[in-house]
């Protein structure tokens, strides 16, 4: 208290919980407690990586964005996140680079999946060898075949449909254009 004025701290749940367990002795000098909250706080957030990483790899955008929305501080989160990109907990090729497979194994379509690692903070332009080393037309010709050999032919508008359902999986209208021709084609039926 400054002045008969109070101060006060926002810190995240977790935090918070802490503080309430004394995990910081207070009372103390005004500044000594901000610092000692403030520490506490750092000490926490890379805990909270630690234990996000331990259920699965993020992007750093990704992670900087689910430690925001814990509330922790952006000179935290920045701290955290260097620590763990040093000690390679946290890696944007590596995750990229697993994220791609992933996604072509589950049938998505290149287009799908760039918006999917926009989304997580990963610039696809970054990444080397980008898309050449991840995706071939043929590739993704032969993929967009195969899931339409698994789909049943709809009885009216098939093309359409069966169009709009490649691109709904991030496949461009080239190749799903293509590909429903030879679907549809009278040797495949």
């Amino acid at each position: 208290m400054e002045n008969g004025r109070s101060r006060e701290i926002v810190v995240p749940v977790r935090v918070g919980r802490l503080l309430s367990a004394d995990a910081v002795d207070l009372p103390l000098p005004e500044e000594e407690a901000f610092d000692s909250i403030h520490e506490l706080e750092g000490k926490v957030c890379l805990t909270q990586l630690t234990e996000m990483l331990s259920r699965r790899d993020y992007a750093v955008g990704e992670a900087r964005e689910r430690l925001r929305n814990y509330g922790y501080r952006d000179v935290e989160i920045d701290m955290a996140l260097s620590k763990a990109i040093d000690a390679r907990f946290l890696d944007d090729h590596r995750f990229a680079t697993y994220f791609i497979s992933e996604r072509i194994r589950r049938g998505w379509g290149r287009r799908k999946i760039e918006g999917e690692l926009r989304r997580r903070g990963i610039d696809v332009n970054d990444l080397p060898d980008y898309p050449e080393g991840y995706f071939s037309d043929d590739d993704e010709l032969e993929r967009a075949i195969g899931l339409l050999s698994r789909k049943t032919i709809p009885a009216a508008r098939p093309q359409e449909k069966l169009i709009r359902h490649l691109m709904g999986k991030g496949f461009s209208y080239s190749v799903s254009a293509a590909a429903v021709r030879q679907r549809l084609s009278p040797d495949t039926l």
